[in-house]
């Protein structure tokens, strides 16, 4: 399929645009965009009314029937976020990691559900949304948090108004968009521990009375925090930059446009990996025990390879919205391309065995019509439409594995690959729709469903490449070669132009019960269930006819809850339970005929709860709370996936809690605000066979922040601490002894301190 490039794309925005009609203007019609009101209501002294786009309608959060969490974007700075994978410290039941291979990859599990390979046959778990547009990769995904609005966590199935690879839930991330008929603009430095430097800035221009731009740029640089005892490199070094540009503009009083295209480049190194365990025979030699991770030298690493990585990303989005008085149109319209290289070393020996070189290049193109509403004298509430989803993806992946390899590898030494190239299309087509109507004053119900086809066709290059280090014994051995090839220069087929074609489809339907006896009081009830399409394996070690498949993996959810603002909202109490049952689950085990493969490694019963409070005792004084509870193991797991029954599912920490307190001082000369942060995760196991070396013990991460703004609140001073009690801890690991003689571990970050500097106008 042929795809629109950048310059037909803006094109028939604008062109779409200048073509719509005017339709009589309703004064009375809420704006499409959703805008979050303060923290604290400045009337009552108590919590503050938020305004979320969880059901794709703007609506106060507390008015919205499902479990979902939004954080500002000024929660986001005053908690130290710089990424969005950072939302983790705030959001109960949520959990996060950079993955296996890339500084700049966003893998989210909510409840247990999500991904974290990053080879591109597989889909995510939890869809990440941008203003509405649908990320379909990992890969890249690491959005900065500067210049948003706000970000909204949907926790459970979104397979109705959201639609692909939800089963978990979604995270949307809502920008800020330009004002109409203001000038502002704002400006922030930081420098903290390791040099590093933070630039961010933004200006809002009015063009006219009718339209506006918005521009915002941000640079980051650090010093890695891991260092290389052999080569005296540094790991984990974050270097990035981007922008973003945004047009508003009003046609008249019923249509509005906004147009959007963001640029990043992110040049940081991959996170580090420690040597936690090795068999060094037959694949390493006796002098490989020297680098297995001394506890006393946390940070120190032994890396065959330096560490580089270039994720290039830029898109174009163009959202129109017209307001036809009982109803209101909206399209969104995006185009998004990936060009993403990374290497690593996750055994983190000075050996040249298990390093990895990916390039993965993708791009997409999404299309949704949306027509909201209401009807019967507004006792119904309606949204429908329709979703259209196309991408292209191709990687490459060059692994140095162990099997192909002389034995008794020397340090930095060339290595043979194992080359897996996939080239994958698919096409997604989806029509959804949502009702809900109020029976009563205070008692609705909701029905919604999604029916979604996806097709996917693939061509899969494999082989094996002798010419680095020759033909070894190692491969005859393992693989039958002949011995006379032994010291030869040659390249293994083992599949060529291997086509695939698989189709999918799902019903995702929802039902709802929502009661509200008074304006600050919400019960509800659902039933909803999520959808992921399945694929195929991209990894194959041995000739096939055809390309192997897993099957699709379902999410069938239902929640009970409660949203409450008590005491003249002085204190805000919301709950959610939950009971899943999470079939045929899409995981990557390890395999070691294959390495690694996916699976539908069973079931899943997924329970627990999730409760968010928020207190108020007096102006300028809150507490918050967060607290996520889910217990998670597979059952009915079919023999040849392994022995996981019982199990924990991957990053599903049994227990994840979050307190913050912040205070206002009001003083003379301006407002003076310290802010603590604390968030405890228990135990986490980060594949599906929970071995040793492959869990996290629980552990907390204390933040600390004081923060002063000026009396006309233009100049801001901040000083603060991330991880003050300088908590060591992994984020992600692998325990293949068995099948590689290795166990390894990726570092989280160490402590650090900074101080920022800001200025708005």
């Amino acid at each position: 399929m042929t795809k629109p490039g950048p310059v037909q794309f803006a094109a028939s925005i604008l062109l779409a645009s200048t073509a719509m009609p005017a339709f009589a203007q309703d004064p009375d019609r809420a704006s499409g965009d959703a805008q979050e009101m303060p923290q604290e209501n400045p009337e009552s002294g108590g919590v503050g009314t938020i305004m979320v786009t969880a059901e794709r309608t703007s609506r106060s959060i507390q008015d919205t029937p499902i479990s979902v969490t939004a954080v500002s974007g000024e929660t986001l700075k005053a908690t130290g976020a710089v990424v969005i994978n950072d939302l983790a410290a705030t959001v109960p039941n949520l959990t996060s990691t950079t993955g296996p291979q890339g500084s700049a990859d966003a893998n989210f599990f909510i409840r247990g559900v999500g991904q974290f390979d990053f080879i591109v046959t597989n889909d995510p778990g939890v869809g990440l949304y941008v203003d509405g547009v649908y990320l379909g990769r990992t890969v890249g995904a690491m959005l900065d948090a500067g210049d948003v609005e706000r970000v909204e966590v949907l926790r459970g199935p979104q397979g109705t108004l959201f639609g692909r690879n939800t089963l978990g839930g979604a995270v949307s991330v809502v920008t800020k968009r330009p004002e109409l008929g203001v000038v502002s603009g704002d400006a922030q430095a930081t420098y903290g521990s390791r040099d590093r430097i933070d630039l961010d800035a933004s200006l809002n221009l009015p063009i006219g009375d009718t339209a506006a731009a918005r521009v915002y740029g941000f640079y980051r640089q650090q010093d890695g925090f891991a260092d290389n005892v052999v080569t005296g490199e540094d790991f984990g070094r974050i270097d990035r930059y981007g922008a973003r540009a945004q047009l508003r503009f009003e046609f008249g009083p019923d249509v509005t446009v906004d147009l959007s295209a963001d640029y990043s480049l992110d040049k940081s190194n991959p996170a580090p990996s420690v040597l936690r365990s090795i068999l060094p025979l037959p694949f390493f030699p006796p002098a490989a025990l020297n680098d297995v991770q001394d506890p006393d030298n946390f940070y120190d690493i032994f890396a065959s390879n330096s560490p580089e990585a270039r994720n290039e990303v830029y898109g174009f989005s163009g959202t129109v919205t017209v307001d036809l008085g009982a109803a209101e149109l909206k399209s969104i319209t995006s185009y998004r391309v990936l060009d993403g290289f990374s290497t690593s070393d996750p055994d983190s020996t000075r050996f040249q065995l298990y390093d990895q070189l990916v390039s993965t290049e993708q791009d997409q193109f999404s299309q949704e019509l949306q027509l909201t509403g209401t009807a019967f004298g507004d006792a119904l509430e309606y949204l429908v439409g329709g979703y259209y989803f196309s991408e292209d993806a191709a990687q490459v992946l060059d692994l140095c594995f162990a099997p192909i390899s002389s034995p008794a590898a020397q340090p930095f030494q060339a290595c043979n690959t194992w080359t897996q190239g996939n080239d994958q299309q698919t096409e997604s087509f989806a029509v959804f729709g949502q009702g809900r109507l109020s029976l009563t004053d205070s008692l609705s119900v909701t029905l919604g469903g999604r029916y979604t086809w996806d097709e996917k066709d693939i061509i899969s290059n494999q082989f094996f490449d002798f010419r680095p280090q020759l033909v070894g014994p190692g491969a005859v051995f393992g693989f039958g070669l002949p011995p006379e090839l032994i010291g030869e220069a040659i390249v293994l087929p083992i599949v060529t132009d291997l086509p695939g074609s698989a189709s999918f489809e799902k019903f995702t339907p929802k039902i709802g019960v929502e009661y509200e006896p008074n304006p600050d009081l919400l019960f509800y009830a659902s039933y909803s269930e999520g959808f992921r399409a399945g694929g195929f394996n991209g990894r194959l070690i041995a000739p096939q006819a055809t390309i192997p498949t897993y099957e699709p993996d379902t999410n069938e959810t239902f929640e009970v809850g409660l949203k409450s603002d008590l005491l003249d909202r002085a204190l805000r109490f919301n709950l959610t339970l939950f009971h899943s049952q999470y079939r045929d689950i899409q995981q990557t085990i390890a395999d070691p005929a294959v390495q690694f493969r996916v699976a539908n490694a069973g079931d899943a019963t997924l329970k627990g709860f999730e409760t968010e409070i928020a207190i108020v005792p007096t102006t300028g004084l809150r507490f918050d709370f967060a607290v996520g509870y889910t217990d998670s193991e597979f059952e009915d797991v079919p023999v040849t996936v392994g022995p996981i029954n019982g199990n924990r599912l991957p990053f599903s920490p049994e227990w994840t809690i979050s307190a913050a307190a912040q205070y206002d001082i009001y003083l003379a000369g301006g407002t003076l605000t310290p802010r603590v942060d604390f968030r405890y995760q228990s135990e986490v196991f980060f594949t599906a066979f929970n071995l040793p070396f492959e869990e996290q013990e629980g552990y907390g991460l204390l933040n600390g922040r004081i923060t002063w703004v000026d009396p006309s609140e233009t100049f801001t001073l901040a000083a603060f601490g991330l991880n003050l009690f300088d908590v060591e801890y992994f984020t992600f690991g692998q325990n293949a002894l068995a099948s590689q003689g290795v166990a390894y571990n990726y570092l989280g970050r160490p402590r650090e301190f900074g101080v920022s500097a800001g200025i708005r106008f």
